[in-house]
């Protein structure tokens, strides 16, 4: 299952408890806020799915605020708290898989498996078959 919303989440949960389950937005938040006071190795983490956007594509394809400045701001900010190698390892380690959508660019493929992301979302399947093509097994498996 798979929603922003906590409500939706729970009414999911409900209905089907062995399925698989993603963050919400304040889960999210949490693992993170848990991550930098180092508190996150004693956190149970029941989701099995860590979605989220690509920070790099802030102020190209995807404008969170009206104010430019609050853009920028957003995507510098975004790109130091979640690309982290560490952080992700270890969501990976406790069994989640983490996935970057809007990635449509090679640029973007590259910024996400360097950090190693399990997977991405793309509105160019084709681009990035031709991607993994081209970076053999390495890019791959990351």
């Amino acid at each position: 299952w798979a929603s922003e919303n906590r409500s939706v989440m729970k009414k999911c949960k409900a209905a089907n408890p062995e399925m698989p389950l993603s963050f919400t937005i304040s889960r999210g938040f949490w693992v993170l806020l848990s991550y930098y006071l180092g508190l996150l190795p004693f956190i149970p983490i029941p989701e099995k799915f860590f979605f989220c956007f690509l920070p790099n594509i802030i102020n190209r394809t995807y404008f969170p605020f009206s104010c430019s400045c609050l853009n920028q701001l957003s995507a510098v900010v975004s790109k130091w708290l979640i690309m982290r190698k560490s952080l992700i390892r270890h969501l990976e380690e406790r069994g989640v898989q983490v996935v970057f959508w809007c990635l449509n660019e090679e640029s973007d493929f590259d910024a996400a498996f360097s950090v190693g992301a399990t997977g991405v979302m793309t509105d160019y399947p084709t681009a990035l078959r031709h991607y993994l093509d081209n970076r053999g097994p390495a890019a791959q498996t990351s």
